[in-house]
């Protein structure tokens, strides 16, 4: 399935407002905004395309970013992702030492079970608020002792473009990374910001969290190599 973008819902930080460009990662009910594209992108194209931009923000403004290796502020919390990103990270489990693989999904349903993971695709806003809130401070299965990413070629879209500021067109709409863009001109930020209509709005059908996708993932190669492919069935959640 063709899955152009993510809706992401990112969990709000104990004692935190949610600042405008935060919101727009709650937010379930973002406008759909028509005519995006010329032509239809696949979703890889699309993680290529956020990629190039946020290299481009690096080499142009590298005083006003701090990510890089070993940084994992982002890497904690848990938020939604797209459906689209579920087969991405079916390919990088795939490719990983069947060692690494094990260790990652086993961190990923530990998560699930111990903190009573939801479906989302089931969920009110309000339940979904508040799950998020309890995992404020998880860190991703896919991070490393070292602070590093286990899967970083296969990560979903959001993580891709966590860290810089975001816009609607020409609307600019705030900053999400707190360690970035602080002494930032306007013009430097908007400059840097990551557009949201290059998004396109999932509904709740299509929503997951990494731990949950990377279950869902798993399940779907081991049904892949013990039947040439069958559909897999979703992660037992409560």
């Amino acid at each position: 399935m063709e899955t152009f973008a993510l809706e992401s819902l990112r969990g709000e930080p104990q004692g935190h407002a949610l600042s405008e460009a935060e919101a727009f990662y709650h937010n379930a009910e973002r406008p759909v905004y028509p005519g995006r594209y010329e032509r239809p992108l696949s979703y890889k194209q699309v993680l290529l395309d956020a990629d190039a931009f946020f290299g481009k923000v690096m080499s142009e403004q590298p005083q006003n970013l701090q990510c890089g290796r070993g940084c994992s502020l982002c890497c904690h919390g848990l938020f939604e992702i797209g459906s689209g990103d579920v087969p991405v990270l079916a390919e990088g489990l795939a490719k990983l030492h069947p060692a690494r693989r094990k260790r990652i999904v086993r961190r990923a349903q530990e998560i699930i079970d111990a903190f009573a993971h939801p479906n989302l695709r089931e969920c009110s806003p309000e339940e979904k608020e508040e799950f998020f809130e309890r995992t404020a401070g998880i860190p991703c299965p896919a991070l490393s002792e070292r602070g590093e990413c286990e899967m970083y070629e296969s990560r979903p879209l959001v993580c891709r473009t966590f860290g810089l500021p975001l816009r609607e067109a020409e609307r600019y709409v705030g900053d999400i990374c707190e360690l970035n863009f602080t002494e930032a001109t306007d013009e430097e930020k908007m400059r840097a910001a990551w557009d949201l209509m290059s998004e396109d709005v999932l509904g709740p059908e299509d929503e997951y969290t990494i731990p949950e996708a990377i279950v869902l993932a798993a399940r779907l190669l081991g049904a892949a190599e013990e039947s040439g492919g069958a559909r897999a069935r979703s992660p037992a959640l409560h």
